[in-house]
């Protein structure tokens, strides 16, 4: 795979990091939840199991500010886009316009948070939007959200390459 464009789509998107595709992180064994304190996340237990919540406190834009010292699933985590274009199944424009209509759909969701009064950026969009219809049903954000969610499942989250296609 191309690392620069890798490199490019990952810091032109950052779902991963943002609250949209996960509201949380395990972590892994071989992870240094000390070393990682010491960064400043704050790890939460789930029974016995480390994990911390997304967003991602050390996501700048797009970018980890803890790149060079983050967690192991973050290290190893590939979306669908990544996967496609290392496989030589899409270039980096395709992929890139996938990240562009992802970020549109989330930014109207988040916008319509914010009309709503919602402005807890440090909650996972999955929270947020939760939240907001357990106080105001709102039968086109939960049909908005629930169309992200196919969207992210089937461009960012999907691990077959052999069963894509592309629409």
């Amino acid at each position: 795979m191309d690392a620069a464009a890798a490199s490019r789509l990952c810091t032109a998107c950052g779902l991963c990091c943002s609250g949209v595709l996960f509201e949380i992180v395990k972590l892994q064994p071989e992870d240094s939840i000390r070393d990682l304190e010491k960064l400043g996340m704050q790890i939460n237990r789930k029974k016995t199991e480390p994990y911390f919540k997304q967003p991602c406190r050390f996501l700048d834009d797009c970018t980890c500010t803890i790149y060079q010292h983050r967690p192991t699933r973050c290290c190893r985590f590939e979306c669908f886009q990544l996967k496609l274009l290392a496989a030589g199944e899409i270039d980096e424009a395709k992929a890139q316009s996938k990240i562009d209509e992802a970020r549109r759909r989330v930014a109207g969701i988040q916008s319509r948070l914010e009309k709503a009064g919602d402005t807890r950026t440090e909650d996972s969009l999955t929270e947020r939007v939760e939240r907001a219809l357990s106080s105001l049903p709102d039968e086109s954000m939960k049909a908005e959200m629930r169309a992200l969610k196919i969207y992210l499942e089937r461009h960012f989250r999907t691990l077959a390459l052999s069963t894509h296609c592309e629409s």
